[in-house]
């Protein structure tokens, strides 16, 4: 005779249950598709051991050629899902040139009649013999492990016996026999119960998610050849904008000479008022009342926190009602709003519920990095929230939609549709769909999509030239609002140190820098993507240097002018890359998540730079090899000094992202100094050392202009050395003998379109 065994491994907070191919964390289960579960088992299976990848793709892919990438991107989304790191693991181990470990110690489960979730269940540790295990991959038939009787009587399974004898009390057969009757009628008669209401819960739930989701493919998607556009505005310096429920006015922030200032347009009239004065903060997310009364808003003053504030629609004071937010969603009946804070020590996104008076505040999830809480809204019938979540650190495309339960916080995957970011997100007014700010990679236009609810089919809106930065529904949804962009960036040059007789000299944007010989290599759009280009100072005698390969950034220039390291995302993610200055012999130099940010030291022997997975300071040789970590806290866009002796990088704090300067000494990266900036908002990413390694230079932000300032290693005040006119972007270099100055300056026209058609 025999039964099934119930069969699963524990660790930490996870069960793997083998029978129903299901992970659960914390007793919940985890989305993971069947490959991905296979190359888990695997690993686990074979717990402290090395894996070989000709192993995992025996195992997974039998008789199959696949590329090595499959595995990879198998691991890449178990650390995902098991919130590990490649660089500090905690569960899985990557084996250099050999395969993966798993590290954590697992317990194998194995029992009758049990529940993966139930804690009481008595787990044993891997032993040697488990190790090594093959797994069948997913055919979805596999058969179950068996029980059989031992001389003892126990139920073992053949690859476990036990040892040690049972004893029993002793009893008589007939006793025995009316018990055991007795207790398989009443388990059959509960067993019976249980399956029927079972039975009735799941036909009727699944019947009604079925048919929602029908419903929800069933709707027709928005044309974009129905659309109609109107741009009702003109100046280019609109910063967020929404639309009243009636359609009869449209909120939006107005930015002029670094302030900002909150305005009113009635669309029949075109008659615009002012309601909040101009001032020098910033304006991130405006949003009208389900009535209607009022207009929310995000704003923050300089090196201040992102705070709702609420004012009435017809003017009057502003109320500050929820302090250091990311983002939110009002209720459906405006007495609840959800909004979401970043902790960047913890590296994470946590999402709220409060009151619109800041009261009975709650959590309601948890996101760590990379799955950053990139955006959400709150459904019509106020049952669950969608969200997206990702990293735009890299050009990974990363974006998962969710669902979250607003009463149990129960999530739920809806679609991993492949894009890289979505800036916001609106329920439209059935609650079968919402519309989406999409960006599919890094080099794309921001589009509006429709995502149908809950079945998660996606459809293109708009698919156009422009970038659709933001937008709001009316009530009804007849019509809608759009804040629409476009970029203008140039390359400057002065032939003076102080910035002055600048000229245009090259369309471009992003980093620039200079060889030895007095060129300057900067980055330009061509085509789709953005490649690194080499001139002269006066932008003559222009050379492309990367071609049709994606985004193309942050070039640094050896010290004898041999080398050009960059990032580039043409394997699909930043890496860094090495190529002779003349743009031959491109050799990638990094494969890990994302890295980027390089820069070359004096000796012309090491290329540091951060990864996007933890924004940690690295180095790797020039010339290829392991990159090491050589500090574990945040270490921005390092740059060494002339010598070689120290570094400088940017830190960020954690409240506002108020960023400082450290200096620390490379040989051991002990911190020499720290250098707290001007008054101002960060603006660019260059910190520029003069020669003799005595002081160091950045830009700022401030009060409508972009100031550069010179701080001295020696202490005392920084000195404002150069001052420019505000731009969105700026990047700056001098000439290596500190007579020229290039910089790039880039401006986003930002202008409101009301479209119609939606219906």
């Amino acid at each position: 005779m025999s039964v099934t065994l119930k069969h699963f491994y524990k660790f930490d907070p996870y069960i793997l249950d083998v029978e129903e191919r299901v992970l659960l964390r914390n007793g919940r289960p985890v989305a993971v598709t069947p490959k991905v579960f296979d190359t888990l088992l695997l690993l686990v299976k074979n717990q402290g051991c090395v894996v070989s990848k000709q192993k995992i793709l025996d195992t997974l892919w039998p008789d199959v050629f696949v590329e090595e990438s499959n595995i990879t991107f198998n691991i890449t989304m178990l650390r995902k899902v098991l919130g590990d790191k490649k660089r500090e693991p905690l569960y899985i181990e990557t084996v250099p040139r050999r395969g993966y470990r798993f590290k954590t110690e697992v317990k194998e489960v194995l029992a009758e009649n049990v529940r993966a979730d139930m804690p009481e269940i008595e787990a044993r540790p891997l032993t040697g013999k488990d190790k090594g295990a093959q797994i069948e991959p997913d055919t979805r038939n596999t058969a179950q492990p068996t029980l059989h009787t031992s001389e003892n009587g126990s139920r073992v399974q053949d690859a476990e016996r036990l040892d040690s004898p049972v004893v029993a009390p002793q009893v008589s057969a007939s006793q025995v026999d009316k018990k055991v009757a007795m207790s398989q009628s009443l388990a059959f008669a509960l067993l019976f119960v249980l399956l029927i209401a079972g039975l009735g819960i799941w036909f009727f739930g699944h019947r009604y998610f079925d048919r929602e989701r029908k419903r929800s493919l069933a709707q027709p998607p928005l044309a974009a050849t129905a659309l109609k556009f109107e741009q009702i505005t003109n100046s280019g310096n609109v910063v967020s904008a929404a639309i009243s429920p009636d359609g009869k006015q449209v909120a939006y922030a107005l930015e002029n000479s670094g302030q900002e200032s909150l305005w009113l347009k009635q669309l029949a009239t075109s008659v615009d008022v002012q309601i909040i004065p101009p001032a020098y903060s910033v304006y991130r997310q405006i949003s009208f009342s389900h009535g209607g009364e009022y207009i929310y808003f995000v704003r923050h003053a300089e090196a201040q926190t992102d705070d709702i504030y609420r004012i009435p629609a017809l003017g009057g004071p502003s109320t500050k009602l929820i302090p250091k937010v990311a983002g939110f969603s009002l209720s459906a009946d405006d007495r609840q709003v959800a909004f979401s804070r970043v902790d960047y020590n913890r590296r994470e996104s946590i999402l709220y519920i409060a009151n619109t008076d800041d009261s009975d505040e709650r959590q309601l999830a948890v996101h760590k990095e990379p799955d950053w809480l990139k955006g959400f809204a709150w459904s019509p019938n106020g049952k669950v929230m969608v969200c997206t979540l990702g990293e735009t650190n890299s050009s990974r495309q990363t974006i998962t939609i969710v669902e979250i339960d607003v009463e149990s916080g129960q999530e739920r995957l809806l679609v991993k549709p492949n894009w890289f970011n979505v800036r916001e997100l609106h329920w439209l007014p059935d609650g079968r769909g919402l519309l989406m700010c999409v960006k599919e990679k890094l080099s794309s236009h921001d589009q509006i999509w429709q995502m149908s609810y809950p079945g998660a089919a996606v459809h293109k809106v708009t698919d156009d030239t422009n970038n659709y930065l933001l937008f709001s529904l009316t009530a009804d949804a007849s019509k809608m609002i759009a804040v629409q962009a476009e970029l203008s960036s140039n390359i400057w040059f002065s032939p003076k140190p102080d910035g002055s007789e600048a000229k245009t000299v090259a369309a471009g944007r992003g980093r620039l820098t200079w060889t030895p010989e007095g060129k300057i290599v900067y980055v330009s759009r061509s085509g789709v993507g953005w490649d690194v280009w080499l001139a002269n100072a006066d932008g003559t005698e222009p050379r492309q240097l990367t071609f049709n390969s994606e985004i193309n950034d942050y070039p640094a220039v050896s010290p004898d002018g041999r080398y050009i390291v960059f990032h580039s995302d043409r394997t699909g993610a930043d890496h860094l890359w090495r190529m002779n200055s003349d743009g031959s012999n491109q050799l990638q130099l990094t494969n890990g998540y994302a890295e980027r940010n390089a820069a070359i030291s004096p000796d012309g022997r090491w290329v540091y730079y951060n990864t996007s997975a933890d924004l940690k300071l690295w180095k790797v040789a020039i010339e290829g090899g392991e990159p090491v970590k050589l500090i574990d806290q945040y270490a921005l866009y390092p740059a060494p000094s002339p010598d070689g002796k120290l570094i400088a990088y940017y830190q960020i704090s954690n409240g506002p992202r108020i960023y400082s300067i450290t200096l620390g000494r490379v040989e051991d990266l002990k911190t020499v100094t720290q250098i707290s900036l001007a008054p101002g908002s960060w603006i660019s990413a260059r910190l520029h050392w003069d020669a003799a390694g005595t002081s160091v230079t950045y830009a700022v932000e401030n009060e409508g202009k972009v100031k550069l300032y010179e701080q001295s290693l020696s202490g005392g005040p920084p000195r404002q050395v150069v001052s420019f006119k505000a731009e969105d972007e700026f990047d700056f270099s001098w000439s290596p003998d500190h007579t020229k100055l290039a910089y790039t300056s880039s401006k986003w026209n930002h202008d409101i379109v009301l479209i119609g058609g939606l219906k």
